[in-house]
């Protein structure tokens, strides 16, 4: 049987549910940039939250894919966050060598509320002339 009370509940919990994915949201944009001369891979996800230490990008994870022939992406690193330092921002810079040109890192970000986004770059010769690829 139900009565008021329980669709007074009901009808808070669908509110409470409402108000959070409100306020959760996915990352927005990731930008990646790769020096095959120093090995330097320097990603910069874009999450702008309230609190740092609610809501961040809890998660980042590398894949690579040789010559983006494998069937599947090897998992080469996973690093985790507690909180985002910066409001708007999660950074994060790691060594990644011997990549040759035709090889995919796949980097994916999670927030820790909700949603996650994932980007793609593929290893070129300018990435040992010019330094960098965005």
């Amino acid at each position: 049987m139900i009565n008021n009370r329980s669709i007074t509940w009901l009808f808070c919990l669908i509110f409470l549910m409402l108000a959070l994915t409100a306020h959760c949201h996915e990352p927005s944009d990731m930008t990646i940039k790769y020096s095959a001369i120093t090995g330097d891979l320097s990603i910069v996800v874009y999450h702008k939250v309230n609190s740092t230490t609610v809501h961040y990008i809890n998660n980042l994870e590398i894949y690579l894919n040789r010559q983006g022939l494998e069937l599947e992406d090897r998992l080469l690193i996973t690093q985790k966050f507690f909180s985002q330092p910066i409001r708007n921002e999660q950074r994060a810079n790691f060594q990644v060598r011997d990549l040759n040109p035709g090889d995919e890192l796949k980097i994916i970000a999670y927030c820790n509320l909700f949603g996650k986004i994932e980007r793609t770059i593929t290893i070129t010769e300018e990435n040992w002339q010019d330094n960098t690829q965005e």
